[in-house]
């Protein structure tokens, strides 16, 4: 056989292996993207109803149902909202927010009572930080410090690291940018939301 044959067949049978395993990648992603959006839509709705501490922990099988019972979502100049109502009570408001963290987009929940004075709770849609670094933002004992923290339009800084005065909340050990960006998204949107937001929500 010719050496150039000998280097052909190689090649084109690495050509021929790569298309027959794209093409079957691309096919089981087809088939299975339904699935994967009602998989990130109930993520979405669990991260939602949790916020508002209003999620039966009980009955988690039907996150679909608890959702479309509690939650209505709403628009107000072009800005998209969660609103919570429970047993007939409004507990409130949430809104998706979304920052520069150290690697990348940030995209988060943070929610409010029904008188923008207290944040209900946190959580984080997405974001590209480190595992195990800041990817560590997504950890309970981090998203839990801003449970049910008070907070004033006429402050920049509603949450602090500690321990400086009137702090609040903990930074993440060997992960101070992704901590600091979190911080700084957070504060930018709470005094967005509280001077140009609340308002028109109130009279509603």
């Amino acid at each position: 056989m010719p050496r150039q044959k000998r280097i052909l067949y190689p090649v084109l049978f690495m050509i021929i292996i790569t298309i027959v395993f794209t093409s079957v990648l691309a096919i089981v992603n087809e088939l299975a993207k339904d699935r994967i959006e009602i998989q990130s839509k109930l993520k979405q709705q669990t991260k939602i109803l949790k916020t508002f501490n209003i999620i039966d922990s009980s009955n988690t099988t039907n996150i679909n149902e608890q959702y479309n019972q509690k939650i209505n979502e709403k628009t107000i100049d072009n800005i998209s909202y969660f609103k919570a109502v429970d047993d007939g009570k409004l507990i409130g408001y949430a809104f998706i927010v979304e920052g520069s963290g150290l690697w990348g987009k940030i995209t988060a929940l943070i929610a409010f009572d029904s008188e923008f004075k207290t944040i209900l709770g946190v959580d984080f849609l997405s974001h590209s930080e480190t595992p195990g670094l800041g990817g560590r933002i997504d950890e309970e004992w981090f998203i839990e410090q801003f449970d049910n923290i008070l907070v004033f339009e006429n402050r920049a800084d509603n949450l602090l690291f500690k321990p400086a005065i009137g702090s609040n909340i903990d930074s993440i050990s060997g992960a101070t940018l992704t901590s600091k960006a979190v911080i700084d998204l957070f504060n930018q949107q709470i005094i967005f939301i509280l001077s140009d937001i609340k308002g028109g929500l109130q009279s509603e």
